[in-house]
């Protein structure tokens, strides 16, 4: 019989034994390390009884790190350090495991330690927005560089005054980004600094620019046009009796949709539409398109003809008092087509080809041509006569009340000339004219130039005033029964004048703006932007009834002088 001290004893021996974790190696860490930067180690320690384990650091400059947390045998274990002074300095990784038993320390990893490395490259300039809105939060992103061999953290300063603080360290190849709001209107300069974990900063990137624009309060809606990417909006809208909304698109298709911006129907053609439609009184909508044809649609979008033309149909067509409607094509042709979609007539002796036609209060069809002449045909097609000019002639003609035309031409000039063809007076701008002039009811010329200046002239011809803006100007005048001017401009905006020629807002899209604008029963200002969209703004008074208010006459757009 054993007695119980033997039973101590011998439970005792019969105990598994607690055994040291095996020496724990370094798996990663840097040859060269920079002073006072601090560097990244990792070290793996196993336990041969499979007990967690805990590990510390010797760095060989006199500082032992403090044991790690306890992390399962087998697992990696990170620590930092930095050193205070050069040299090459031995470090070395302990490990122990849950019952305290400690493992030697490992051999020496020798690490060099240099003066402080330069500072990082500058950031690229940061991506964002050219543009934004007051009181609106915008993203803006750096991509740290490959080239930087640490981790870096980036700061973004604003151009307001303010500066972000410092993101986390992001290793080479990540992205660090950081949002903004901006307090008020101006362009401001947005530039990142990257600093590594010795603090060494560099300098400041270039500059990404972005104009904040005021708070969108002109703006009633804009409706989506399907356009093809980077498609230019030529087409002004017309507004139909039933208040619909119809113009063409670099997509291809003339589109309707109500004053709410709700969509009604689109009409597909076979090319692009940069003619403006014109609606006859009983509906008719007529346009054409690039796929050679001129179309006639009803209001509800349903096909009544198409008549071929030789070539592209860039003009807009005018439709006389009769119903007969007026087309020019790039084939230099000129047609009169019937209202059922027969041939009256064809001449292609004024060379016609991008100017849309206009219709005088007695019939006579005035219109330009690439032979830079402006010329007047009667009703029947005969050439009544021509006015040549120094260039081609793109504008559309407009009439003043006693019957003056108005063409600009590109050599830079509008002129005015009788109705008997005689030479009145011309006006010399900087840029071609391409752009058609609008009359307002006092008799004031108004008219834009590439020269990127609205010009408003006496009807003596004499200067009255002009307003500069930041890009060519293709699109006519709409004139509002309170006197104010609505045109737009190549550099993404429309602007509203007093009839002094005093700036009243000017509203930014993201597109040139190529489309004349128009003015609608409602006083609603309704234009396209190359940026795609379809826009109705707040406007005061509804379209002027002077002789020649916007392009093509009225809100039909039927290029007639007198029409309705």
């Amino acid at each position: 019989m054993l007695s119980a001290g033997l039973v101590l004893v011998a439970a005792f021996s019969c105990g598994k034994k607690n055994r040291a974790p095996d020496v724990p190696a370094i798996t990663a860490a840097p040859d060269s390390c920079f002073k006072d930067t601090t560097h990244a180690f990792s070290a793996v320690a196993v336990d041969p009884d499979g007990d967690s384990v805990s590990v510390r650091f010797d760095w060989g400059d006199s500082i032992v790190s403090d044991w790690s947390g306890w992390v399962a045998s087998g697992d990696t274990v990170a620590s930092t350090h930095a050193w205070s002074d050069t040299g090459t300095f031995q470090v070395e990784v302990q490990a122990r495991d849950t019952g305290l038993r400690s493992s030697a320390w490992s051999s020496g990893f020798a690490v060099r330690v240099v003066i402080a490395r330069p500072a990082p490259n500058a950031p690229h300039e940061p991506s964002g927005p050219d543009k934004g809105w007051q009181d609106s939060s915008y993203t803006f992103g750096i991509f740290v560089p490959l080239s930087e061999t640490m981790a870096v953290a980036i700061r973004f300063a604003w151009g307001d005054g303010d500066t972000s603080g410092w993101s986390s360290f992001a290793p080479p190849g990540e992205s660090v980004t950081a949002s903004h709001t901006w307090s008020a209107p101006d362009t401001y300069a947005v530039a990142a600094q990257a600093k590594d974990t010795g603090n060494a900063m560099s300098q400041w990137s270039p500059s990404h620019p972005i104009r904040i624009r005021p708070p969108d309060t002109l703006r009633l809606w804009r409706f989506k046009l399907i356009a093809v990417e980077g498609g230019s909006f030529f087409s002004s809208p017309a507004f139909g009796s039933d208040g619909n909304i119809f113009v063409g698109s670099p997509d291809g298709s003339l589109y309707a949709v109500n004053s709410e911006s709700i969509y009604g129907w689109n009409y597909p053609t076979g090319d692009k539409i940069w003619s403006s439609p014109a609606i006859a009184p009983d509906g008719t909508i007529y346009f054409g398109s690039y796929d050679d044809t001129l179309y006639a649609l009803s209001s509800s979008g349903t096909p009544r003809w198409g008549f071929p033309t030789g070539r592209s149909v860039h003009a807009s067509p005018a439709i006389g008092s009769d119903g007969t409607v007026y087309i020019s094509s790039l084939d230099h042709w000129f047609y009169a087509i019937n209202p059922d979609g027969s041939e009256q007539w064809k001449t292609s002796n004024v060379k016609a080809a991008r100017s849309s036609p206009a219709v005088a209060a007695d019939g006579v069809i005035y219109l330009g041509s690439d032979n830079d002449s402006i010329y007047a045909v009667n009703p029947n097609g005969t050439v009544k006569w021509g006015y040549k000019t120094g260039g081609i002639i793109h504008s559309s003609p407009s009439f003043a009340a006693d019957g003056t035309v108005y063409c600009g031409s590109d050599d830079s000039c509008l002129y005015a000339l009788n109705p008997d063809g005689t030479f009145k007076w011309k006006y010399a701008t900087s840029g071609a004219v391409q752009a058609s002039a609008s009359v307002g009811p006092d008799g004031t010329i108004y008219f834009g130039s590439d020269d990127g200046s609205l010009y408003a002239l006496n009807p003596d011809g004499s200067f009255k005033w002009s307003y500069p803006t930041g890009g060519s100007i293709a699109t006519t005048p709409a004139i509002a029964a309170d006197g104010t001017i609505y045109f737009g401009s190549a550099d993404y905006s429309v602007y509203a004048l007093t009839p002094e020629g005093a700036a009243k807002w000017q509203f930014e899209t993201d597109g040139a703006i190529q489309s004349s604008p128009t003015i609608g029963p409602d006083g609603r200002v309704y234009f396209t932007s190359k940026d795609g969209y379809l826009y109705a703004l707040k406007g005061t008074s509804p379209l002027a009834g002077s002789p020649w208010p916007k392009f093509h006459h009225d809100l039909k757009n039927t290029g007639r002088a007198g029409a309705k």
